[in-house]
Parts: structure tokens; sequence; C-alpha cells
């Protein structure tokens, strides 16, 4: 199986994850317009908002090809009022060397599944 066919793996995130993911996440800041942060976040940042989103109960998934962390996202709540509160908003983010390798398409699936089994 050559690089660009190479199957990709969606698993929870861990902790031993987050710089992997902070990495991800800085380049989409710098290079991209989806964040709306101007400057990327550091790793204990990064650290403190999967800690709130995991200890709440929401998903926080990485996608993996062979031993590389090729992207990652979760879901968080969509808004504070009582009428969104069973609402989310997903966030996918590819590592720029997986682009167009179907990461994103398998974090957002996983994300769905997941959060549906959340009711």
């Amino acid at each position: 199986m050559d690089a660009a066919t190479r199957a990709v793996l969606v698993r929870d995130a861990t902790e031993a994850d987050l710089s992997a993911v902070q990495s991800i996440y800085a380049h989409h800041v710098l290079n991209g317009l989806a964040s709306f942060e101007e400057v990327a976040p550091p790793l204990e940042e990064m650290r403190r908002r999967f800690i709130e989103i995991t200890e709440g109960g929401l998903p926080y998934v990485v996608a993996c090809i062979d031993a590389a962390i090729a992207g990652y996202g979760y879901c968080a709540p969509y808004r504070a009022r009582s009428a969104y509160r069973y609402a989310l908003e997903d966030s996918v983010y590819a590592h720029p060397e997986f682009l167009r390798r179907g990461v994103g398409r398998a974090l957002l699936a996983a994300l769905v599944e997941r959060a549906g089994a959340l009711g």
C-alpha cells in the first residue's frame, strides 16, 4: 500500500497526543482562516481545552496513519444558552502533510458517531 492509500485509524485522543495536536493547530492558526485565533495557543492551553472537553464527556479524537497523528477533532458545546443544550459543534484539523487523504472525513464520521451515542 503506498503512502496515499494507507488506512486512517481514528481513536480517542490522550494527553500524550497533545504535542502533535498543538503543532497541527498552530499550523492552521498561522496559515488558515478557520480558527479565528491570531496567535497559536501553547501546549498548556491546548491541554486545558482538551481536559475541559473530555471531562465534559464530549468526544476528542485523533486520526492516525501508521504511527503518525494525521489530524484531530473534537465536539464542543455550540452555545451556552439553554436552548442549545443538545447542540454541539465540531472542529476538525488535518496535518498539512496528510491533506486530501480522507483524514477529515474519517474524523468527522467518528465525531458524528460518538456525538450520536451521547443522545
